[in-house]
This record gives C-alpha cells, sequence and structure tokens, in this order.
C-alpha cells in the first residue's frame, strides 16, 4: 500500500472538517470560511510534509477556539463522533498550543 499524499489525506478529511467547523461554529457558512482560513497557513508551510490529518485539524481547532461558545469537552466529543479521532487524539488536537509543532511527535 503507498503512503497517502496529502491531497488524498484533504480530499479524504475536507468533508469532515467542514462538518466539525459547521457545528463548532453553529453554521455551514462559518464553518466553510473556517476551513478555508485554517487551509490558507498549512498550504504555505506544510504541504511539503509527511500527510498527517491531525495538522489539518490542528488549524482548524486552533481557529475555532476564538469564534465558538462550545468548551473544549464539547469540541473533543466533536472531533471523535464527526471526524474519527480516538479520544486521546481528540484532546491532542484541542489542547493542541500554537508554539509546538503541528506534526505529531516520534516519541
Amino acid at each position: 500500500m503507498s503512503p497517502m499524499s496529502w491531497m488524498n489525506v484533504i480530499a479524504s478529511e475536507l468533508p469532515r472538517m467542514r462538518l466539525y467547523a459547521s457545528a463548532a461554529l453553529g453554521s455551514p457558512v462559518d464553518g466553510d470560511l473556517a476551513v478555508e482560513k485554517a487551509l490558507g497557513p498549512f498550504f504555505i508551510t506544510y504541504l511539503p510534509g509527511k500527510p498527517d490529518r491531525m495538522v489539518l485539524f490542528r488549524l482548524l481547532d486552533l481557529g475555532i477556539r476564538s469564534t465558538t461558545s462550545l468548551t473544549d469537552f464539547e469540541r473533543e466529543e466533536l472531533l471523535k463522533h464527526m471526524a474519527g479521532f480516538d479520544p486521546s487524539e481528540a484532546g491532542d488536537i484541542v489542547e493542541w498550543d500554537p508554539t509546538r509543532s503541528l506534526m505529531r511527535s516520534t516519541s
């Protein structure tokens, strides 16, 4: 099985990203704008790197944090149920600090 490219990961995850953002922000229009805003820096900085769907959702959640009334726990639940992340991954996305690397640690 060949490794997935970023374009395959984005194509696969875009519907989940839109669903998560729309649910977190209460509007499909606001959700789509959040996804668009999250992908801008991604395309500039991370496209050359190894594909990792958590990068996409970390960027998306970072933008959603300041505009949603949902708690961290509620966003984690959305990530688990709408995007298929396990509890650890969902917590890692919601708790991600933008001063840390977007990529998963190898440790």
